[in-house]
């Protein structure tokens, strides 16, 4: 718990430093990232599925972002994870196309009640290219969104939100049920940090079991009497229902500059055939 609630803080620190893509309005931003991600998944060619990658990468950097730490991070698990789900897909018995790797070759195939075993197994040329692509774009889609993560506030990231056309007021709950989650964490660590410095010596599974119970049960009345205190606070600031924003973003001179850019990127890697081809 305690090392969710500093990542929050780091990811605060990073969206406060004065780089490239802080400087971007968040909108300008979200259609940005969800432009790249798309042509990542789309990407038919190696080169620029690597040239995107290199793209985000030299956009963590001018962003003053830990590339290094946040790279380790993005390709040393999901990627990982998705590689092994791609290897069955790398075999002639999923995939057929041009042998790479020989792993089992006879001429007498093996029967099993009537059914014939394949007479080879081995790498396929196309099996391999596809695992290696589906890693790249998972890779490739952690990154952005992290990118997109880092250095925007959850606050400007939820309202830019309304350029997807997202009704208002359920970014006005998932901005809520956020900030509750991580109050509710606060006080979770603090109810843990409290029990444990007023407990002396090893106690009996029967009583920590009494103490996880009473813990969970004050919780919970806390949440209780924490959602009623919003709730009126709201209603004394005039809540109606109705969510008006009151953050209004203005499209700047490096905003059009960024927006040409990736307009350029996209079409130049559409028109030029590595993408649909």
């Amino acid at each position: 718990m305690k090392k969710a609630l500093c990542e929050e803080l780091v990811t605060g620190h990073w969206a406060k430093q004065a780089g490239l893509w802080q400087r971007l309005d968040p909108g300008v931003k979200l259609v940005s990232a969800v432009l790249l991600i798309l042509l990542a998944g789309m990407a038919k060619s190696l080169g620029v599925l690597l040239f995107l990658w290199g793209l985000i990468v030299g956009l963590m950097l001018l962003s003053r972002l830990p590339v290094l730490t946040i790279q380790k991070r993005v390709w040393g698990f999901i990627p990982l994870l998705t590689l092994l789900a791609a290897v069955p897909g790398m075999f002639n018995i999923v995939v057929d196309g041009s042998p790479l790797v020989m792993l089992y070759e006879t001429s007498h195939p093996v029967t099993w009640f009537g059914l014939s075993g394949p007479g080879s197994i081995y790498i396929t040329v196309q099996g391999l290219w596809a695992a290696m692509f589906l890693v790249l774009r998972v890779g490739i889609s952690l990154s952005v969104g992290i990118l997109l993560t880092a250095t925007t506030p959850l606050a400007a990231l939820l309202s830019s939100l309304r350029v997807l056309r997202v009704p208002t007021l359920f970014v006005m709950v998932i901005e809520m049920s956020y900030r509750y989650l991580v109050l509710l964490l606060t006080i979770s660590i603090e109810m843990f940090d409290a029990r444990t410095l007023r407990t002396v010596g090893d106690l009996p599974l029967r009583k920590k079991q009494e103490l996880v119970g009473s813990s969970i049960g004050a919780l919970f009345i806390r949440s209780l009497t924490l959602s009623e205190e919003v709730y009126m606070a709201m209603s004394a600031r005039c809540y109606t229902g109705e969510v008006t924003a009151r953050e209004k973003y203005r499209i700047g001179r490096l905003d059009i500059a960024w927006i040409s850019i990736i307009a350029l990127i996209s079409i130049a890697v559409t028109t030029g055939g590595f993408v649909f081809v």
